[in-house]
């Protein structure tokens, strides 16, 4: 008789267990990726000046191999490596993107925030807080010394040095540059001087507020600019002013939200086909504007949009159907994360529904877990980690469930030597009803932004902070 229960087992998975498994894939993710994988170019512990900081854990220094700068893309399979999974260096396509490196360090950023709530609780926890800040300051004055052109922007480049005892050397891979990109560094600059009191903190805050000098003196060039280009552009602008609440950054981030929705309501019905990626960061940038300033524009404008991403879903396949009479559909992992974080901040930011939380564990479950657009999902903590327990208490009634980390069917890392990243894309077949995967490639540029965007919306969630700003 004990294996008389109920029919049918209730499914106790819903947006907000989706919100944590998100937010545990990335914060792991973001720290194998930087700790762990060596894609890119590495930095020598001995330069992190942490050794002598009080409460720091120095023996989580000696397996590490720090990012500097992480490389465009590379083959996904690992190979083992002094102990540790790690990419393989051969099949590392050595270019530097400024866009991947500059939401690599907004997501340590992110993390910094997150590892000061363990001090006083977990003093191994609250040192990969000062691990994070000490590698980000590294990685910026990286970025400064050897990302920049003649006339001083970040631009693209290639790492020429194949020998790690060579000099590094760096070609300009296009000479053009983009805007998105100075603007993304420019808030990576100004968040990590509210954490650092000191001289370097001074001075990245005053670099950050010459690149908005050089925004507000070039203003009109911005609407010249490609419909991709403002959206990460306003993204950058969003995140600025949150961080600064500086009235220059509000004047050009309420610019950029007019462009946005000008720029949306020019596009024809006729290539709507491949625009998922497209609405759900143009979603999510609506959404932070309305939060910000409370302007009713930006949430009419926000809520159109999102009726457009739901009219792609249909229930009896549990997934969202792009606008195509194709037989086979690829959907990237932007397309299919981004409507996730679509789902997700609507139900935040204006209200959680019965509808909108059956959307989520819909697209979750199928078409981010299952269709194997994930290639590993990091091991939940251990019983004795104060991160499995809620508010971080130790008491026993406060035991978070494993699903509150990750899904059982997902393979972990080790298991599969597999990073935990997203591959570019995944093919569906609306006859069979089936997905097949894409190579398993790493891609920094994609995987950096929607982890920087999981990692940046799953704090607001948590801290309630997307309430308009009237």
């Amino acid at each position: 008789m004990k294996y008389i229960g109920p029919f049918l087992r209730m499914n106790s998975l819903n947006s907000e267990t989706i919100e944590k498994q998100l937010f545990f894939l990335a914060k792991e993710s973001v720290k194998y990726l930087v700790l762990h994988s060596k894609c890119g170019i590495t930095l020598h512990t001995n330069e992190l000046k942490v050794r002598n900081t009080p409460n720091f854990d120095n023996s989580i220094l000696s397996s590490l191999s720090p990012l500097l700068c992480v490389y465009k893309k590379g083959n996904a399979k690992l190979l083992s490596i002094g102990g540790n999974l790690s990419f393989d260096e051969d099949s590392l396509k050595r270019e530097i993107t400024i866009e991947s490196n500059a939401f690599m360090t907004l997501s340590l950023l992110e993390l910094v925030d997150y590892y000061k709530k363990f001090k006083d609780i977990d003093n191994k926890k609250y040192s990969l807080s000062t691990l994070y800040l000490s590698i980000a300051r590294k990685q910026l004055e990286f970025f400064a010394a050897n990302l920049r052109n003649i006339e001083g922007v970040f631009v693209d480049k290639k790492h020429g040095s194949k020998d790690s005892s060579e000099d590094n050397k760096f070609e300009e891979k296009n000479k053009k540059f983009r805007y998105s990109d100075q603007a993304l560094l420019m808030a990576a600059y100004y968040k990590y001087s509210l954490f650092d009191e000191g001289k370097y903190g001074e001075d990245y805050k005053n670099f950050a507020l010459d690149i908005l000098k050089m925004f507000l003196e070039f203003r009109d060039e911005l609407y010249r600019c490609s419909n991709e280009d403002l959206l990460k552009l306003s993204l950058a602008f969003n995140l600025l002013y949150r961080y600064s609440g500086l009235d220059d950054a509000k004047l050009i981030m309420l610019d950029l939200g007019e462009l946005l929705i000008d720029s949306s309501q020019e596009q024809s019905e006729d290539i709507r086909e491949d625009t998922s990626d497209y609405d759900g960061l143009l979603y999510i940038n609506l959404m932070l504007l309305y939060s910000s300033t409370g302007i009713l524009k930006f949430k009419d404008k926000a809520e159109e949009i999102y009726s457009r991403l739901l009219e792609l879903y249909q229930p009896e396949r549990g997934i969202f159907i792009k606008l195509t009479d194709k037989k086979e559909i690829e959907y990237t992992c932007m397309d299919i994360v981004l409507y996730l974080l679509s789902v997700l901040s609507h139900m935040n930011i204006f209200e959680k529904t019965k509808d909108g939380n059956l959307v989520a564990v819909d697209i979750f479950k199928r078409q981010l877990v299952d269709s194997g657009i994930i290639l590993s999902w990091p091991a939940s903590p251990d019983l004795d980690d104060i991160e499995r327990y809620r508010g971080f208490s130790s008491k026993a009634e406060d035991l978070l469930e494993e699903q509150d980390f990750r899904m059982a069917s997902v393979p972990t890392p080790d298991s599969v030597e597999l990073p935990p990243i997203f591959i570019k894309y995944v093919n569906y077949n609306k006859k069979k009803e089936t997905f097949s995967q894409s190579k398993f490639t790493f891609d920094s540029t994609k995987n950096m932004l929607l982890f920087f965007l999981i990692l940046h919306l799953g704090k607001l969630f948590d801290e309630k902070d997307l309430s308009p700003n009237i």
